[in-house]
């Protein structure tokens, strides 16, 4: 019995210990398969799928299949993706577990597009902003790039003028150059693009007024996904050479597995001018023009006769009955109509996003229309499992008929409000003058192709590790004819201009990319080569004097004038990126760049931009377990880096010649004197910041505080004019930005029925020039008029005689002189023997055109189907003159052609009066530029208001969505701006050196929208 019940024991025990070898040998030898996969069903190629346990874990395939090994039963399995919430599992023996991903609603697992690659909020350890595909949506602006103002802190855009595709200037923390440009690098869709008209993008450091070499024109804004706006050194050092000033990378839209989607909207808004400049009427500028007449001694009966205000064959009875608003001739009311369709789609191997559209605008400028047609293709398709090919197509067709500022606007201040537009006989009123002949004689059409276009294929090489090759072209052509008729012109002659221009650009780069996971260990390793080459060919035909009206060519003009020129430049450069993330707390990222110019001289042609930034997940550590309930997320970054400008002439470090006309004929003239040794500006930033959210996500801050030293500053040197030139371009220098940017978001109602989000941003920057080589205080600068460069000033700043106000004894202007001494007109006549010696030996550097600080605010509510978003922004502290407007507000009585500013009427009429205007006189003093009117500006402004409400549909309707909207642009604008100003904001018609002048600027427009988007 006893043997019986042994012999069962071992029996049991045998078999219990084989149960047990096989379970756990069974665990170790455990693998799970499966499928990741976005909610939408799309496979999801290189998912993370962690072992939390044992720290083990691989990459989905293409297919987003994945096989992890050693697999035990109580093992957690995290299963994460870039911009999409993470899950985690606790194993228990499945053998095949497919996974769906949802995309991430809260901004830390929101995907970053960043230079060359990709990565979630929560790991990025630089500066950069990103503006979301519904912040530009239906946006009734002309230009894309003028719908991103007060979308990120740090970043200014100013918009130039409501002329049709006008371009804006964006100039991201500061100014950090002197003559090349400080705009941002713009990269679309991997594509290096240039701004501006078909010439060489660093030599148009400033924009056009017309609108009509602007290329972000041409994009169509419902077809952006993102807009990302690289900053601090370590996020665009990876472009090297073309990084300093920022970069600004655009992604478009791409298709996505399922049913086809369709969206259609359509709308038209009207327009009109924001302000206008504050001029007399007819009856004030009568009183003003006979007391000027009176107060010069002139007799007051001969005033008519005399005086020059009756031209053309004018009556005193005609002038009397007269009052025209000349603004009225050059300005309208606006109207545009524009359509988009887009559709996308696609299945497991291809998808697709295709998209049209139309804009048909005429601005509130006379004789400025645009006409834009545009279509866009978006592919991607995977041939294999290991292979998968794209491409993107983008096409537009602009008709424009630009209205230079000299001859519209500009314009409307060369007759008097007692000036008829025509004649009793119906011919124009003195038609040289007149902005009404000039609209209807002259004539100018611009078209313009733009070709854009990226290939790209991706090849596995094995599990993490992938290679892509990518080719860009960017082809824009450009065909302008312009007509001038003899009778608005001084010598009555009539003028032909044609020009064909063409910029084409190729960018070839390579790229190894190696992502891999171990243990804690997150690796994303990027290196590569890329090569680009940009073209430009531009020629012009004038022609003058025509045999009749009929011909309106160069090339049936009595006398041509034929200019031709061509450039090239290259870019070869090798590049590499290493982001590494410890445990989700601890981020680095090493960023190095080696770019090749053949810009620069021989001895400097390379150049070495290095950048390395850290951060740390604070909210991650154990030990803040204890408030992450409020606190949710903290993070700190740091980075250092350096980052080039290379936007300058492509021959600059050559001797060249340029073709020259005189007297009808062809030469040749001296154009540089080269320099070996000139190299690109380098600058040198340092970044620190923070990154928070509280209460759930319901707070949400980003505070960066930054420095910025650019060295080897790009400068016109003054040389002696014995060599031909006055200036050589030299590298001589060092301005420095620094400041501190902030962005606040707050949810402040979040419920089923409403909710209420808004968002605050503010930036504050200081610029100064640091040094200008061996010049203790400053340069003057040949070319510029009153610029110079002051050590201890900021970049861009005048040289001005002080105006102190008008002396209250004799009615006269008062400067100051250098040693503070307060003397009228007279008296410094007296002393320095004329005007112009008085206040040329009398002039110091002033002004500010950097704000003291800018910002927004913005507040998006909903409430069931309605929904109401506004945007407001600002600038303080910023400094402009109405370069081309004093003269109206000196007013030139001695000509008797000019319409003088309202605040004329407050000038000084009797000893004692203490007022800001002198005298008026038949021979006043107007000497160029003085600070009399330059002026301190702020404003904010309502940038954009627009109501929506959506309709409830059936379930089953073949209608997705339709919305309505109203879009308010413009509309309201608070400034203490004077009304010698059409618009506070800083209209730049030259380079950085000429901030401060608003030289015929124009105005912007307010806008009214109405709308319909359609789902399908």
């Amino acid at each position: 019995m006893k043997e019986s019940i042994y012999s069962t024991i071992n029996l049991k025990t045998v078999v219990l210990f084989f149960i047990s070898f096989l379970i756990s040998f069974y665990s170790i030898s455990q693998e799970l398969r499966g499928t990741i996969t976005s909610d939408g069903g799309d496979p999801l190629p290189g998912a993370n799928v962690l072992n939390l346990t044992t720290g083990s874990g691989v990459l989905s395939d293409f297919d987003g299949n994945y096989i992890l090994t050693n697999v035990s039963n109580g093992d957690e399995i995290e299963f994460s993706y870039l911009g999409y919430d993470s899950q985690t599992i606790v194993f228990s023996g499945q053998l095949q577990l497919n996974i769906s991903l949802v995309e991430s609603l809260t901004q830390l697992n929101e995907v970053i597009v960043t230079g060359y690659g990709s990565t979630i909020q929560k790991n990025l350890s630089s500066s950069v902003s990103k503006i979301r595909s519904e912040d530009l949506q239906n946006t009734a602006l002309s230009s894309f790039e003028q719908a991103m103002q007060g979308r990120a802190a740090g970043v200014q855009v100013v918009t130039g003028s409501a002329m049709s595709g006008s371009q804006s200037k964006i100039r991201i923390r500061g100014t950090n150059s002197a003559i090349a440009s400080s705009d941002p690098l713009y990269v679309i869709d991997g594509v290096i693009v240039e701004t501006g008209a078909v010439s060489d993008r660093s030599n148009g450091v400033g924009f056009m007024d017309d609108g009509g070499g602007n290329l972000l024109s041409t994009i169509n804004p419902n077809d952006i996904q993102s807009i990302e706006i690289l900053k601090d050194a370590a996020a665009t050092a990876i472009y090297g050479a073309r990084g300093s000033s920022g970069v600004v990378l655009i992604t478009t839209k791409s298709g996505s597995s399922g049913e086809t989607k369709v969206d259609i909207t359509i709308d038209t808004g009207i327009s009109e001018v924001t302000r206008k400049v504050d001029f007399v009427n007819a009856e004030e500028y009568l009183m003003l023009a006979q007391e000027a007449w009176y107060n010069s001694g002139e007799n007051p009966t001969l005033f008519w006769q005399n005086s020059g205000v009756l031209v053309d064959g004018l009556t005193k009875a005609e002038a009397l009955s007269t009052d025209t608003d000349w603004q009225d001739q050059a300005l309208r009311q606006g109207v545009s109509y524009r359509a988009n369709v887009s559709a996308s789609g696609g299945d497991e191997k291809t998808k697709f996003f295709i998209s049209g559209n139309f804009l048909d605008e005429e601005s509130i400028f006379v004789g400025n229309d645009y006409n834009k047609i545009s279509a866009r293709t978006n592919l991607d398709h995977k041939l294999s499992d290991k292979l998968t090919i794209g491409t993107k197509l983008f096409f537009t067709y602009v008709n424009s008929s630009p209205v230079p500022v000299q001859n519209g606007l500009g314009k409307s201040n060369s007759n008097l409000p007692i000036h008829p537009v025509y004649k009793s006989d119906g011919t124009y009123f003195n038609p040289t003058r007149n902005v009404k002949a000039s609209l209807d004689n002259w004539e100018y059409n611009s078209k313009r192709r733009t070709f854009l276009a990226n290939w790209y294929l991706n090849y596995k090489l094995l599990d993490g590790l992938s290679f892509r090759s990518e080719y860009g072209i960017n082809s824009v052509n450009n065909n302008d004819s312009q007509y001038m008729g003899s009778i608005i012109d001084g010598n009555g002659e009539a003028k032909a201009f044609q020009s064909a221009g063409s910029r084409n650009s190729w960018n070839l780069k390579n790229l190894l990319n190696y992502k891999n996971t171990f243990g804690k260990h997150r690796f994303d390793i990027l290196a590569g080569v890329e090569a680009s080459k940009n073209t430009y060919q531009v020629s012009n035909i004038r022609g003058i004097g025509f045999s009749n009206s009929t011909l309106k060519t160069p090339q049936d003009a009595a006398t041509q004038e034929n200019y031709y020129n061509e450039s090239a430049y290259t870019f070869l450069s090798i590049l590499g990126r290493v982001n590494y993330d410890f445990d989700g707390k601890y981020l680095l990222s090493v960023t190095a760049r080696r770019d090749g110019s053949s810009r620069f001289g021989k001895n400097r042609q390379w150049g070495l931009f290095p950048a390395v930034s850290l951060g740390y997940n604070i909210s991650e550590e154990p030990f803040f377990e204890n408030i992450k309930k409020t606190v949710n997320y903290l993070k700190l970054r740091a980075s250092y880096g350096v980052s080039g400008n290379a936007e300058i002439g492509n021959y600059a470090y050559v001797s060249t010649y340029s073709q020259a006309n005189y007297n009808g004929g062809n030469g040749i003239t001296l154009a540089n004197i080269g320099d070996d040794e000139l190299g690109w500006e380098s600058s040198t930033q340092t970044n620190i910041g923070i990154s928070m959210q509280m209460f759930d996500g319901k707070l949400r801050l980003d505070v960066d505080a930054y420095e910025k030293l650019t060295e080897d500053l790009l400068l016109p040197y003054p040389v002696s004019v014995v060599s031909g030139l006055t200036q050589v371009t030299t590298n001589l220098g060092e301005i420095e930005n620094k400041g501190i940017e902030a962005k606040l978001g707050l949810t402040l109602v979040e419920s089923d029925d409403f909710t209420w989000d808004t968002e605050f941003t503010y930036a504050y920057n200081t610029n100064k020039v640091l040094s200008i080589g061996d010049n203790a205080e400053g340069i003057n600068i040949p070319g510029f008029g009153t610029t110079s460069i002051y050590i201890g000033k900021p970049i861009g700043i005048s040289t001005l005689p002080i105006w102190v106000g008008v002396d209250p004894a004799s009615g006269q202007d008062m400067y100051r002189t250098l040693d503070g001494r307060d003397l009228t007109v007279a008296e410094g006549v007296a002393e320095y023997g004329s005007v112009n010696n008085f206040l040329n030996s009398n002039q110091v550097a002033y002004g500010n055109p950097h704000p003291d600080f800018i910002g927004s605010f913005s507040s998006r509510l909903t409430y069931k189907n309605w929904s109401v978003s506004t945007l407001w922004n600002f600038a303080v502290g910023q400094n402009y003159i109405a370069s081309g407007e004093q003269i109206q507000g000196k007013f030139a009585y001695g000509s008797m052609d000019i319409t003088p500013l309202r605040s004329q009427l407050g000038r000084w009429r009797n000893p004692g009066d203490v007022v800001r205007v002198a005298q008026v006189t038949t021979a006043p003093t107007i000497w160029g530029r003085t600070t009399e009117y330059a002026a301190d500006i702020d404003y904010l402004r309502m940038r954009d208001l627009t109501i929506a409400y959506r309709f409830d549909l059936e379930n089953d309707s073949f209608l997705k969505g339709v919305d309505l909207y109203a879009k308010f642009t413009n509309f309201l604008t608070f400034t203490n701006a004077p009304p010698s100003m059409y618009d506070p904001e800083n209209y730049i018609r030259g380079g950085n050196l000429n901030l401060m002048d608003k030289w015929k600027q124009v105005p912007q427009a307010k806008t009214v929208n109405l709308g319909i988007n359609i789902k399908l």
